[in-house]
């Protein structure tokens, strides 16, 4: 069950930094000028940094659960902003939809952090 919700997690990264790095090709590098050049360098990066934690939770999961964590923590909130108090971001489906994998994330860390903890004891102990 934990290959099955990882795998989740990943294809949810891997869009988003798919549609970062197509932003960047399509349309120059920092392709999001109507925000403040800070949401734009940090939408930008999201390219790379979505698929480093694709590569961190394939390889070394609990580093890509806290990058996992970091980058949909500071997401929502950053789209938050930009949304509510920048008034740059004129549908707030995304941020909603983003939100709803920012609880998903949450929740199942704890389960895979403790999943990849009982693994290892488990393989201490043999």
């Amino acid at each position: 069950m934990d290959k099955f919700v990882l795998f989740l997690l990943c294809l949810c990264l891997t869009v988003g930094g798919v549609i970062h790095i197509y932003d960047n090709i399509v349309d120059g590098f920092l392709p999001y000028d109507f925000a403040p050049g800070w949401l734009n360098m940090y939408w930008s990066a999201l390219g790379l940094l979505d698929l480093l934690a694709v590569y961190l939770l394939i390889k070394h999961r609990r580093t890509g659960l806290v990058l996992l964590l970091l980058i949909m923590l500071s997401s929502v909130g950053f789209n938050s902003y930009a949304h509510y108090g920048l008034g740059v971001l004129e549908s707030s489906g995304q941020l909603q939809w983003q939100t709803l994998l920012l609880g998903f994330s949450i929740g199942v860390s704890i389960w895979l952090w403790n999943s990849q903890k009982q693994r290892l004891s488990r393989q201490i102990f043999r």
